[in-house]
């Protein structure tokens, strides 16, 4: 048995999104692109201090958790945030901080 079959998809979904938002500098990038709606990798290259190869980086790891969508334009890649993926993320940690731990000790 694989280790993801032993946890729930829910539990599988929060794993992969705070991993995902695990580092700082994705939380920065995330932030960049909600304030613009949109963005190309150039413009967030100009404002965050980190090589490109490790902004790439980055952003192929919240591309890979669903939370942003990219798109080539030419020499350009255009970013933006996935709201279908981000709506769900919401309502998951919603869900997820709302239980009642308190029985737990």
């Amino acid at each position: 048995m694989k280790s993801k079959e032993l946890y729930t998809l829910r539990q599988q979904l929060v794993s992969d999104i705070t991993r995902a938002m695990g580092h700082p500098a994705r939380i920065a990038m995330l932030e960049f692109i909600a304030e613009r709606k949109e963005c190309y990798f150039g413009e967030m290259e100009e404002q965050i201090p980190l090589a490109k190869a490790t902004i790439s980086r980055h952003l192929t790891e919240l591309k890979e958790a669903g939370l942003i969508l990219a798109e080539s334009e030419g020499p350009r890649t255009r970013l933006w945030i996935n709201k279908k993926n981000w709506e769900f993320a919401k309502k998951v940690f919603n869900d997820f901080f709302s239980e009642d731990f308190e029985s737990i000790k």
